[in-house]
């Protein structure tokens, strides 16, 4: 039994890039690949975790890189430079592969896992998500203006943020009644700046970029106030990082 979990991971990894190949070349049908990638992804995922739909852990061990996968597809629809869609297609099957690797670990083989891998890595997955599924939001405000109001936009990325946000606390160790709140809190925030940024001048993935940046910070700055090193230089180094981030994206926008 534990020699299939072991190659669990490789056929995650597997199929996702088999997914993209399908999506890249076959261009006829590109939602039933997407489809039938998600379908086969989840399976070999809910193998992996074993199937517990009243826990937490199950929800967040297969969510989490499921959203990142699919939320990449929808990016991928948006990308035209074949260069950057093979570089979307390498980066994702990387990463939904390593997080599987580190899931088998924390499931099967408790004392062979990294600490805080989970953790560290569903954060970068986590933000990632947040940067695709605002680029196909603003995309389809743009493209699909009929069939994608605002106010329904902003539902579905409140709860996407929801489900990011929590799933990162509760990834970091953070009590589940904690978590809830901030969740709460910072989904309300990011739909916020999603509301803003829709009235910029700006190109979606600049958009994007910007509220990806404010999910980063606020799960960072909650993280460390919960491990309990939410510390005068922590502060300092986010908004420096902040303040960074924040001035390249708008020095590289293309102002309209």
């Amino acid at each position: 039994m534990i020699l299939i979990h072991r190659v669990t991971p490789f056929l995650i990894g597997l199929a996702t890039a088999l997914g993209f190949a399908a999506l890249l070349n076959f261009q006829r049908n590109p939602l039933g690949a997407m489809a039938v990638t998600l379908l086969v992804v989840a399976a070999l995922y809910v193998r992996l975790v074993g199937f517990s739909p009243r826990s937490f852990q199950f929800w967040m061990l297969v969510g989490t890189p499921l959203l990142f996968l699919g939320s990449s597809f929808g990016l991928m629809l948006f990308l035209e430079n074949p260069n950057a869609e093979f570089a979307l297609a390498v980066v994702v099957s990387l990463f939904v592969f390593f997080f599987a690797e580190h899931v088998f670990s924390y499931v099967h083989l408790p004392a062979n896992y990294e600490t805080y891998a989970i953790e560290h890595l569903s954060l970068v997955l986590n933000v990632a998500s947040v940067f695709f599924v605002s680029v196909v939001a603003f995309g389809m405000r743009i493209f699909l203006t009929i069939y994608a109001p605002i106010w329904l936009l902003s539902a579905l990325f409140f709860v996407v943020s929801l489900f990011v946000i929590f799933g990162t606390l509760w990834a970091s160790k953070v009590d589940v009644s904690h978590a809830r709140l901030y969740a709460i809190c910072g989904a309300l925030l990011v739909t916020e700046i999603f509301l803003t940024v829709t009235y910029l001048p700006t190109g979606f993935y600049t958009n994007a970029a910007l509220i990806a940046l404010t999910a980063y910070l606020f799960l960072g700055l909650t993280r460390a106030r919960f491990v309990e090193s939410l510390s005068k230089s922590t502060v300092r180094r986010y908004l420096v990082t902040g303040v960074v981030l924040l001035v390249m994206i708008l020095g590289s926008a293309r102002w309209t």
